[in-house]
């Protein structure tokens, strides 16, 4: 079990520093719903914010880091070869990335009618293409982050990665309170504060790889088969990065033709971020570098250890997530964001996308640990063609259902597309070699059943102290209270049960 036992190590390396961005994240968002409501100024930053965002996964994160990885840790045992192959691919980026800010900058009237048509009539059009044109420069510094961040995860050394996009919560935070301290026009200071970040988090990566004689030096790229390998691997991760934020572009589409509801779906989608982000994401992070190692590639049956380890870590917290958001989906918005500009009807509609997209929580957090399979193995091509009938299914329910449920038809076309790419990618890692233990079985069902006794005392508080949950100055103390008891009665079922002995044995 050394193999999983240093997974679950990084786990935790990984899913702490990324729980306190997302702690940061929700004060963020607390502000932002304070500050700016669901109004106009609300929703134009949050369609600027979101073109770089969608665009970092082109050139960063999954895509980027599915390429480099697998290449970048066969060179690791000569210095040299790995130093010329980060140089070069780092030049290759720099230009292309230099290109597409300008050309994007440029052009940023049509992203904009690209992400939010409804928009175009309107003044959060001439917003959304100012704020636009600020903040994208992010893009580029977080790009070559993650070149950076990669070298780093691929030598274990996770805490600085993981840490990194703290710097841009605690930026935007301090943007706002300096704005209002000084009465400044609030939507261009966060808005600047966002590429100062992403300098910040270039700047405090560079170092840390220094440390491991990973210094940056610009050269003019030398398109061998080193880069070439790269270039082919890396092109359909792009695309099927692309094929899923196309989903994104839908609901943002969607959403932009009813008053409010490209806010009401940003703070739904904040939420269940948490719980993916601590999870699957983190999971992700520390599979791909793992599942790249020769000794794994090698032993399928080492592998499914750490992948059938990573499933049972993910169901532990995976399951009473789920079931926590559906049913205190009220409470936990009403808290986290009902004050200031953010009135109690933005909390109901957010609050009914927050519950369809926890139905879809569990896929997302699959599709972490299944895509790590295909990546260490060269394999980019498969989740593309995945990615792209999961896009397409989620095209067509998202349209066929405007009619009947409004802003919610993109999160249901979401939620369902989700699945189905997670039981897509599931069926085609079988002709990898990955196979599911029966010694999940037992786990999973007392997973179950914990999740239950979670799920009846949620409930019961939903129906019994829904008014106090939703109203009143101290509605946050006893959602605290709610969740510490209901958590406790969680851990303490799966204790009963016996679990942790079987997982310490």
């Amino acid at each position: 079990m050394r193999f999983a036992s240093t997974i679950f190590k990084n786990f935790l390396t990984v899913g702490v520093w990324t729980f306190v961005s997302r702690i940061f994240g929700f004060v963020r968002d607390i502000m932002l719903a304070a500050f700016l409501g669901s109004g106009p100024v609300a929703q134009a930053f949050i369609i600027a914010f979101a073109l770089p965002n969608i665009f970092r996964r082109f050139f960063a994160e999954g895509a980027f880091n599915a390429a480099f990885i697998p290449l970048f840790r066969k060179q690791m045992h000569n210095k040299n070869e790995a130093l010329q192959f980060t140089q070069n691919t780092m030049s290759m980026l720099i230009l292309i990335l230099l290109t597409f800010c300008s050309l994007a900058i440029l052009l940023m009237p049509l992203l904009v009618l690209a992400m939010a048509a409804g928009f175009g009539s309107d003044s959060r059009f001439d917003l959304a293409v100012y704020y636009g044109r600020v903040t994208f420069p992010y893009i580029f510094m977080v790009s070559l982050s993650s070149l950076f961040g990669g070298i780093l995860n691929s030598y274990g050394k996770f805490n600085a990665t993981s840490a990194a996009p703290i710097i841009l919560n605690v930026f935007l935070i301090f943007a706002m309170l300096f704005a209002h301290k000084l009465d400044l026009d609030m939507g261009f200071v966060i808005c600047l504060s966002v590429p100062l970040s992403g300098l910040m988090q270039l700047l405090i990566l560079i170092q840390s790889a220094s440390k491991l004689g990973f210094s940056p030096k610009f050269v003019w790229p030398n398109f061998d088969q080193k880069l070439k390998r790269l270039i082919i691997i890396a092109f359909p991760a792009v695309l099927s990065a692309g094929v899923i934020h196309i989903n994104l572009l839908v609901g943002r589409q969607i959403a932009s033709y009813f008053d409010g509801a490209i806010a009401w779906l940003n703070y739904a989608d904040r939420l269940y971020q948490l719980p993916l982000g601590v999870i699957g994401i983190a999971l992700g992070s520390v599979l791909l570098p793992k599942l790249s190692e020769k000794k794994l590639l090698d032993n399928p049956n080492k592998m499914n250890e750490i992948l059938n380890e990573c499933l049972k870590i993910a169901s532990i917290f995976t399951i009473p997530a789920t079931a926590a958001l559906m049913i205190i989906s009220l409470p936990l918005i009403s808290v986290l964001f009902e004050r200031g500009a953010f009135s109690n009807i933005d909390s109901q509609f957010t609050a009914k996308a927050l519950v369809i997209y926890a139905v879809g929580l569990p896929a997302y957090v699959l599709h972490k640990i299944f895509t790590p399979i295909f990546f260490s193995r060269g394999d980019t091509a498969n989740p593309f063609k995945i990615a792209v009938i999961s896009m397409l299914s989620n095209v067509a329910i998202a349209v066929s259902l405007i009619k009947y449920f409004g802003y919610l038809s993109p999160v249901i076309s979401t939620t369902i597309s989700s699945w189905l790419m997670a039981i897509l990618l599931f069926r085609k890692s079988r002709t990898l070699g990955f196979r599911i233990s029966v010694t999940l079985i037992n786990p999973c069902i007392k997973i179950f059943i914990a999740s239950s006794v979670l799920s009846l005392i949620l409930i019961y508080a939903s129906f019994e102290w829904l008014q106090i949950l939703i109203s009143g100055d101290l509605r946050g103390f006893y959602l605290f209270l709610l969740i510490l008891f209901s958590s406790s009665a969680y851990f303490l079922t799966l204790w009963i049960l016996g679990f942790f002995k079987q997982i310490s044995s």
